[in-house]
């Protein structure tokens, strides 16, 4: 949490999905626990003000193709369609801000909620988050992509470009166990110092884990452990000066395959990444380790920038 203002601040993308309802229950078991306040945002894929020139409109189970010259109809739309399809949005989107927002009332958490209108909402969503928030809290995937446990195009688009700490919601979480993701690097350092911080507000438990390359077992197992021991001893330490303690594991394999694994038999409920990691393969880097766990994990995922 970057800083005292800006982490009590919790930014909620919604778009009447499932995936988007586990995000805003995470969030309100959050906001609850460190006294946050919730802005819920929904986006409607239409611009302002609505020309009709748009390709592709979407409405949750719905889409509407609305476009002109090669890649559609050849004939103008009747404005009163355009209207129409505008106005049933704005319903379908007042109704699902309204149910976002109780999820936060029914908990006594602080929400207010912004609409905004752009034909990319992963755009809107970044921009908005530049506004002093601390944290999103994001659906895996919308309503129009349904493959289980898998991310969706505005999601992977926010968690890889966002300038704040992202939470990748699969389920609805307590956030009550941390695996957080260690490298030696700085970026995995900014992970522990941030889920440090949310532990100790959330009551959560932490489970430090290091990955070694799996050649490095093969060749010389005692020098994985004593590699993997060394790294985690820098960590520990850190926790240990905030009064905080952690269990430790070393893994040897494939980066995200061991994260993930590791996720489901500690039955961890939250799975921290840094943005970047260490080594010429960037081990713990968006586009690569970080998005083979948020595709292959059943549990929710942080990434930390």
């Amino acid at each position: 949490m970057v800083n005292k203002k800006s982490s009590a601040r919790v930014l909620v993308p919604v778009d009447g999905s499932e995936q988007s309802l586990q995000a805003a229950e995470t969030a309100a078991i959050i906001a609850k626990k460190t006294g946050a306040t919730v802005t819920v945002l929904h986006v409607l894929p239409i611009s302002k003000p609505y020309s009709g020139l748009e390709a592709k409109v979407n409405i949750p189970r719905y889409t509407y193709a609305l476009s002109y010259g090669d890649i559609g109809p050849k004939y103008a739309i009747p404005q009163s369609v355009l209207s129409e399809i505008a106005r049933r949005l704005e319903q379908e989107g007042e109704r699902i801000v309204s149910d976002a927002e109780a999820v936060f009332k029914e908990e006594n958490v602080r929400v207010n909620s912004i609409t905004l209108r752009d034909r990319d909402p992963s755009e809107a969503v970044l921009k908005q988050s530049e506004k002093g928030y601390g944290l999103i809290v994001i659906g895996a995937h919308g309503e129009n992509e349904k493959e289980p446990f898998s991310i969706g195009s505005v999601t992977k688009k926010v968690a890889r470009h966002s300038k704040v700490p992202v939470l990748v919601a699969k389920e609805t979480s307590a956030v009550s166990s941390l695996l957080v993701c260690v490298d030696g690097s700085e970026h995995s350092m900014k992970a522990l110092d941030y889920s440090a911080k949310l532990a100790e507000k959330m009551g959560s438990k932490i489970t430090l884990l290091n990955v070694q390359e799996p050649l490095l077992k093969e060749l010389a197992a005692n020098v994985c452990n004593d590699l993997g021991e060394s790294i985690l001893t820098k960590y520990l330490n850190t926790l240990k000066k905030k009064r905080l303690t952690a269990e430790k594991r070393i893994e040897c394999g494939v980066v995200s395959d061991s994260i993930v694994q590791a996720a489901e038999t500690g039955k961890h409920d939250l799975i921290v990444l840094g943005d970047k990691g260490h080594s010429t393969a960037r081990r713990f880097a968006l586009g690569s380790v970080s998005d083979d766990v948020i595709h292959k994990a059943k549990h929710s995922v942080l990434l930390v920038p």
